[in-house]
This record gives structure tokens, sequence and C-alpha cells, in this order.
């Protein structure tokens, strides 16, 4: 692997290993917005959803099994997306920075997809 890309995939990585482990040691405000969403479980789902952030963070920034790791990532990327950056709900200021989260998100899927064909 070139170190271009051992790089790319470390920083890849970066935000959700950092995002996991802030929801998991601050999960109430996650779970009031699962709660919100009528998440079963929602307590389960965040920490669930949270593991998987730093786990597979930690395998795509190690280099190891980076495609399974983008995958998973992925798909948890997709309700991390939907439920905590519902800009067509809001107005405003608020509106504009929820969607501007909500894009740089879909960028972040976007690039995951790109690994996960490497």
């Amino acid at each position: 692997m070139s170190v271009t890309r051992f790089i790319g995939r470390a920083l890849l990585a970066s935000i959700f290993i950092k995002s996991g482990l802030d929801h998991l040691q601050n999960p109430e405000p996650i779970v009031r917005a699962a709660r919100g969403a009528e998440v079963p479980e929602p307590e389960l789902a965040v920490k669930v959803n949270s593991g998987v952030m730093v786990g597979a963070g930690a395998l795509m920034a190690a280099g190891l099994l980076p495609r399974a790791a983008s995958v998973a990532l992925a798909a948890s990327l997709i309700p991390t997306t939907v439920i905590g950056h519902p800009f067509w709900d809001k107005q405003g200021k608020e509106r504009q920075q929820q969607q501007t989260q909500f894009l740089k998100n879909l960028a972040l899927f976007g690039a995951l997809l790109i690994v996960s064909k490497e």
C-alpha cells in the first residue's frame, strides 16, 4: 500500500474514531435524537453505532480490512446523517448548519465508497 493511501485512510478514519468516542462518552444528545426519530432501543442503537465507528475506524486507520471497515462506516453513516442532521425540519441559520453537516457526511460517504472499491 502506498504511503499516500495509508495516510488518506487514516485521516478519513479519524473523524469516525473521534465521533464514536465522543458519543460513547456523552451519549445523551444522540440518544435523544434517536428517540425523537423513533429508533427502537435508542440507547443500544447509539452504543452499537458508536462502537462501529470506533472499531471500523481503527481498522481503517491501521490499514486492516479497509474494504470491510469502509462498508461498515458507510452503513453507520446513513442513520447518523438522516437522524443527526435533519435540515429539512429547520429554518434559518440552523437549517444552513445542518445542511452543511449533512453534505459533509455525504462527502464522507463518497470517500468511503471509493475506499470500498480499492
